[in-house]
């Protein structure tokens, strides 16, 4: 194998390394397998979960990275039939990397798979160590590899990279809002926390035909609830942590009351993971719905169950998405994305993801929550226009 040639199977990589910190190092690319192949990584979005790995939840290096978009850079011939792809191909990953094979694959639900379950150290991609062979498990590189059991759905051709890097989230947001919140027309919706998921799931509302939607964010979040006003919803008052907690839900119930005229909120989407739930309780309608999206080690939530059984209401845990909602996540990408592209992009070289995961740590982020990793740009941070 010649200098270059050698060169050429060599990816760089921002390697997330225990204890918090981050470093940029190069791998070698084995040529791919009758059953593997190997993914160009062109967008990498940043999220929670990122960022709690980042801080204090690695026990050794591993590239994180686990919204994922790009070109098939190699194929073997058995993962070009399976995954209906070939190589120039535009793909987007999914994080899951199940078996295949246990109840919950059977029916089409791989992402409650065992194998694959975050909360029990499953395997995922952008969580697998890089001692684990070949090293290149996240998106947070130049090529990241595709083992036999990765999800992977094609794109029918090239997305700007900031829009390209929604498909997940939104997907996500689709089955939250569309799926276990059972939204129809006409409904309000009510969308604590206006981080990543939040305006995904403002697009979602909006675009299932929500007839109003409010987002609700803290006093440090007033330019990402600005966002979501771009995207066309209401904006609640905006919550003082350092207030009494009991007036801050006071002030937003009377709110979403004068909203709604005093019917409340049908639909109650809780994505800030801060476990007391029982203010969104209050924002619910008879037989409004709450879905609680807490994420990775939220806490334990005290829940008034006698409102719950006077309202008929329920309460949903939802985590990732089904398949099909990922099809049509792209596909409102692909019409131009339900208003998405009016949210800024700020992107990140490999050198600065792990400057930039400290900062969203320390809640010094930049003001949108749309951050993307952008491997092949040495050093360009640019906004979406």
């Amino acid at each position: 194998m010649t200098a270059r040639s050698t060169a050429e199977r060599v990816s760089l990589a921002a390697v997330a390394l225990p204890g918090g910190g981050s470093e940029v190092r190069g791998f070698g690319r084995r040529p791919c397998r009758v059953d593997d192949g190997w993914l160009r990584v062109e967008s990498s979005g940043m999220c929670g979960t990122d960022i709690s790995l980042h801080t204090a939840g690695l026990d050794r290096p591993t590239v994180l990275g686990h919204h994922v978009h790009g070109r098939i850079a190699e194929l073997g011939d058995e993962a070009a039939r399976r995954w209906g792809v070939g190589p120039g191909d535009w793909v987007v990953v999914e994080e899951y990397l199940p078996c295949g094979s246990c109840e919950q694959c059977a029916a089409g639900r791989y992402r409650l798979c065992p194998r694959t379950d975050l909360w029990s150290g499953g395997r995922r991609v952008g969580l697998i160590p890089v001692d684990e062979e070949p090293a290149l498990w996240g998106g947070n590189a130049q090529y990241m590899y595709l083992p036999p059991e990765a999800v992977i759905h094609p794109l029918p051709g090239p997305l700007a990279d900031g829009l390209a890097a929604w498909a997940l989230p939104l997907a996500n947001a689709l089955d939250w809002v569309l799926g276990a919140g059972a939204l129809r027309p006409g409904e309000t919706v009510v969308v604590l926390g206006p981080g990543y998921h939040g305006l995904a799931a403002v697009t979602a509302a909006l675009y299932g035909g929500a007839g109003s939607v409010v987002a609700v964010g803290l006093v440090q979040d007033r330019s990402r609830l600005e966002f979501a006003a771009l995207l066309g919803a209401g904006v609640a008052p905006v919550a003082d942590p350092a207030g009494a907690p009991e007036d801050a839900s006071a002030a937003l119930h009377d709110h979403v009351a004068r909203v709604t005229r005093g019917r409340m909120a049908d639909l109650v989407l809780d994505l800030t993971g801060a476990g007391d739930v029982s203010g969104a309780v209050g924002l619910l309608a008879q037989c409004g719905r709450l879905v609680l999206a807490g994420g990775r080690g939220a806490p334990e939530a005290r829940l008034d169950t006698g409102r719950l059984t006077r309202m008929s209401a329920r309460v949903i845990g939802v985590r990732g998405r089904a398949p099909d909602r990922v099809t049509q996540s792209i596909g409102i990408l692909r019409a131009g994305g339900a208003g998405l592209s009016r949210v800024p992009t700020e992107y990140v070289p490999l050198a600065g993801v792990g400057e930039m995961l400290d900062r969203l740590a320390a809640g010094k982020g930049p003001a949108t929550p749309h951050v993307v990793v952008r491997p092949w740009d040495p050093d360009r941070r640019e906004e979406a226009r």
